[in-house]
């Protein structure tokens, strides 16, 4: 028996091994740039910049994740075509890890200040005072200017 591939059977094997060698060949030569970079600014004596805030790069995280999520769906969808087996594993996997990069964005984001809750005393006090009634009189004044 003869079990001999066609040429494009072999290309269509080498595609996806060449297409991820270039993305690491990509990441590695971006990162050696911004090496260099950090590096040429050390010599100057120049101080290093933090380029992105905290706020930034939380942002960033959740956009990220929002993205592989939304391709692990698509993937999903598309691979569900074929019915139940294994293959979906290639759209669920990737739509979790996005979900759980969401998830963790938002477990880290800082916990918004409290407000002091007034006593039942304080608002009615409030109220003998005129207080509410000038604020809601100053919210109706700046929405009939706008």
């Amino acid at each position: 028996m003869n079990y001999r591939l066609p040429g494009i059977a072999y290309f269509s094997l080498l595609v996806p091994v060449l297409l991820g060698i270039l993305v690491v060949v990509l990441v590695i030569t971006l990162r050696w740039f911004s090496y260099k970079e950090r590096m040429a600014i050390i010599k100057q004596g120049l101080p290093l910049e933090d380029k992105r805030t905290k706020e930034e790069k939380r942002k960033l995280f959740s956009a990220i994740g929002l993205t592989v999520a939304l391709i692990g769906l698509a993937f999903s969808i598309g691979l569900a075509t074929l019915g139940l087996g294994p293959w979906l594993l290639y759209g669920l996997i990737p739509l979790f890890a996005g979900l759980a990069m969401i998830l963790a964005s938002l477990i880290m984001r800082p916990s918004k200040p409290k407000k002091e809750k007034q006593t039942k005393g304080e608002q009615v006090e409030a109220v003998e005072m005129g207080e509410t009634a000038s604020t809601e009189l100053k919210t109706w004044e700046e929405a009939e200017e706008e």
